[in-house]
């Protein structure tokens, strides 16, 4: 994960300075910054990703399953109220990093905002969680923080 991070930074700012000295203006790609170029990556990975799992469902007005992603319940990237596949409604994923680390009674353990993934990915899409703190781990945190920039962080934490 640090050397692609490391890769990234390499290659936004080789072409800074190439676009620098050759007096151009920067491009939109050398804009892009590291911690963005992760969101991106976090969203598409919740957008797409189907973490190996092979589960369909039948959205409601369908005529055909879909596959099982995280946007599946998560409607709009997690930015609006979600729909499980039994119909539940499931709150907005906006401030949802806010809440991490917090306590989860089921499990009598302290839960982080990966843990939460894990299990998302186990319990809902029935997928294999990418490993703690891979690339795709991060970028999918990083993302759903991206979604809590305005929120108080550390609100479960007394």
């Amino acid at each position: 994960m640090m050397y692609r991070r490391i890769a990234a930074i390499a290659v936004l700012a080789s072409g800074m300075v190439a676009s620098a000295t050759a007096g151009a203006a920067t491009t939109p790609e050398a804009k892009i910054t590291p911690m963005q170029q992760a969101i991106d990556q976090g969203a598409a990975i919740f957008k797409s990703d189907r973490f190996g799992s092979t589960r369909t469902w039948i959205p409601d007005m369908a005529f055909h399953s879909k596959p099982v992603t995280c946007d599946s319940c998560h409607s709009n990237g997690g930015k609006t109220v979600g729909v499980m596949p039994t119909g539940a409604k499931i709150p907005s994923l906006i401030g949802t990093a806010a809440d991490f680390p917090r306590y989860n009674a089921k499990a009598h353990e302290v839960f982080t905002l990966q843990r939460q993934l894990v299990h998302c990915i186990r319990a809902g899409i029935g997928g294999a969680a990418p490993a703690y703190n891979s690339p795709a781990m991060v970028d999918l945190e990083v993302y759903l923080i991206s979604l809590s920039r305005h929120a108080t962080m550390g609100r479960n934490v007394k």
